[in-house]
């Protein structure tokens, strides 16, 4: 499963049960589907930056949820039809915008575990080293390059 984040804001006409109401649909829609609701905030009603529906205000949710291709897919289907619903986005999260979302959010980050050595420091380890290099080749002259204009 992925992990994705949704905004959406809500017409801010509506009351706060039904805002409750709506907001507990969307999440149920992606439990029904074994996707997992891991936050819910609610920012509130905030001023658009442009009209949307002839409204110049709306109500912003943004929503963290791990889910399959289909979850998302049947959340953004439900989104469109729901009337009250003026707009929605959809971000797929990766380690670093989760990261990101922590930091901007006040969380604590988790301490990195020490990972193990790259693999170019391993193959140094493993290469031979100077003195088993038999003298002879070690000598040897290689061909030097001529760039390209050989004269023939």
């Amino acid at each position: 499963m992925r992990k994705y984040e949704t905004i959406f804001i809500i017409n801010p006409d509506l009351s706060e049960e039904d805002i409750k109401g709506l907001i507990e649909k969307v999440s149920g829609i992606i439990q029904s589907l074994q996707g997992e609701v891991s936050k819910i905030e609610e920012w509130g009603k905030k001023k658009l930056a442009y009209e949307v529906k002839k409204l110049s205000k709306g109500y912003f949710v943004l929503l963290h949820f791990m889910g399959t291709s289909q979850v998302l897919a049947e959340l953004e289907r439900n989104l469109r039809l729901i009337d009250a619903v003026l707009k929605y986005q959809t971000v797929r999260l990766d380690e670093r915008g989760e990261k990101i979302a922590q930091v901007l959010s006040g969380e604590k980050i988790p301490e990195k575990e020490e990972k193990p050595e790259s693999q170019i420091e391993k193959d140094l380890e493993e290469a031979p080293q100077e003195e088993d290099i038999p003298k002879e080749v070690a000598s040897e002259q290689l061909p030097e390059a001529t760039g390209g204009t050989e004269e023939p």
